[in-house]
This record gives structure tokens, C-alpha cells and sequence, in this order.
């Protein structure tokens, strides 16, 4: 039995949704709304006492970490791997993962947030007090002080000029392995194309896609991934049209100031 809890438009548990329908797995949902804190409940706190999604239970076991749960996935359910075969191209495929890890999810975190999610939190804790409340249930130092910048700062945070520069190198590095392989890592979809694709495409429902006009690998390379079934089921079903909405609407003058960062 495979119990996923998860948010719709959760990056990482985007991924995790489209490994589980690229498997073909059956799993139960336990949805979190992440605006409204349910992920601080102590019911969550139970099975990730850190309060992150996505959080994989298996057979009653607990698998925690997107990139830990999408390799886990892989292997116990040998059907449809996504890791190569080739030792070196294995290496390559945990080498996108190991960056995401490494400072990528951050970042799209703060540029989510500088632009579009700030505004949800700010709405719904209207007062200094309600607010402060919100930032204290965020349990880990390092966490809880970016988000109050972010949410606090906006656009003008000293953090969006890191996570721009990061995006930027990640999109000229893509570009290259996608204009050698057609995917991220040789001539097969692998992990790393479903865990990137939810990076990429958040910046595209940011208003951001300016940013890659230069490389039309990624477009195509976005257009393939779309046309699986494990995107439909892991992504396009879970679609949030407020969110979304929200994204398009705060993100519409939010390119200029990108920009001036680059």
C-alpha cells in the first residue's frame, strides 16, 4: 500500500506524482494545503516532523525526501525504470538530482515566492502578529529565515539575485545536454527530466519564459515531456486554476525586474 502526502503544486511532489504514473502504481492521496499551514498540523508532524512535502508512506514504512522517494520508487518497482543502464549515465541522471538538492529547490522557492506566493500569505495573515505566528510554526532557523524575507521583501529580497544567476546557469546547462541527447541524460527519459520538468515550468507559469527564447531545446524539450501519460496523471490532473491564476496575474510585470538581474 502507497500512501502519498503531497500538495497540488508542490514542485517536488509534481515529480514524485509523475514517477508514480509513469509505474503505474496505484497510491492513496493525503492532500495538504500548504497556504493554510496544514503541513505544520501534528498530525503531519507525525510523519515528517519537518513539516515537507511530499512524504511517501510504503506498506507503513516512511520515505521522506522527493529525490530519496522518486529513487526508492525506482528501485522497489523495477517496471518502466528511469535510471540508466549505463553506469555513467546513472552517475549523470543523480547528478541533476544531487542539484536540485543542493540549491535549486531553494531557489525556485524564492522566486515563487518573491513573485506570486508572498501575496496568499500576506492576505491571509493580515496583522504583524497573525504573520509572526505563521513564520514561528516554520520549526528549522535556516527555513523560517528565508521565508520571512521573502514573504516580507518580495522582489526586492537580497536572495532573488542568487536564485536568478542559479536559474540562469541551470537553463544554459540544460540547453546543452538537451541539444547533445534530446533529454537531460542520453537518448531515454530518465528520473532527472521528471524531476527538472516541474522547475522549468514553474517559471513559465511565472511569466518567466522569456527567460529561455534563446534555447529551443527546452521548449521541445517541454512540449515531449507534456505529451506523457505520467504528466497528465502527475501533473495536468492536479493543476490548481487558482494558483495558477495568481502566478499569471502577480508574474505579469515581474520579467523586466528578472532581467536587470541577469
Amino acid at each position: 500500500m502507497l500512501t502519498l502526502y503531497h500538495n497540488d503544486m508542490s514542485v517536488c511532489a509534481q515529480k514524485t506524482r509523475m514517477v508514480l504514473a509513469h509505474k503505474g502504481l496505484e497510491w492513496g492521496s493525503k492532500h495538504l494545503n500548504l497556504r493554510a499551514g496544514e503541513q505544520f498540523s501534528a498530525e503531519f508532524r507525525k510523519v515528517n516532523p519537518k513539516g515537507l512535502v511530499p512524504a511517501l508512506v510504503h506498506d507503513g514504512k516512511v520515505v521522506l525526501e522527493s529525490n530519496a522517494i522518486v529513487q526508492y520508487l525506482d528501485e522497489v518497482f523495477a517496471a518502466s525504470p528511469l535510471l540508466p543502464v549505463d553506469a555513467v549515465e546513472r552517475a549523470d541522471a543523480r547528478g541533476w538530482l544531487i542539484r536540485l538538492d543542493a540549491g535549486l529547490h531553494e531557489h525556485v522557492a524564492v522566486i515563487s515566492f518573491c513573485v506570486a506566493f508572498r501575496h496568499q500569505i500576506l492576505e491571509r495573515h493580515a496583522t504583524p502578529e497573525s504573520l509572526q505566528e505563521f513564520f514561528a510554526q516554520i520549526r528549522d532557523p535556516s527555513r523560517r529565515a528565508v521565508m520571512e524575507d521573502i514573504v516580507t521583501n518580495g522582489l526586492e529580497s537580497s536572495r532573488l539575485l542568487l536564485a536568478v544567476l542559479a536559474y540562469d546557469k541551470l537553463l544554459k546547462d540544460m540547453a546543452t545536454s538537451l541539444r547533445a541527447n534530446g533529454w537531460l541524460v542520453g537518448r531515454e527519459l530518465s528520473l532527472a527530466d521528471f524531476a527538472l520538468l516541474p522547475y522549468i515550468e514553474r517559471l513559465e507559469q511565472l511569466q518567466l519564459s522569456q527567460w529561455w527564447e534563446s534555447y529551443p531545446e527546452l521548449g521541445r524539450w517541454l512540449a515531449r515531456l507534456r505529451a506523457t501519460p505520467a504528466y497528465e496523471l502527475g501533473v495536468a490532473q492536479w493543476s490548481n486554476a487558482a494558483y495558477l491564476q495568481l502566478m499569471k496575474e502577480s508574474g505579469s510585470d515581474a520579467w523586466p525586474k528578472i532581467q536587470a538581474l541577469l
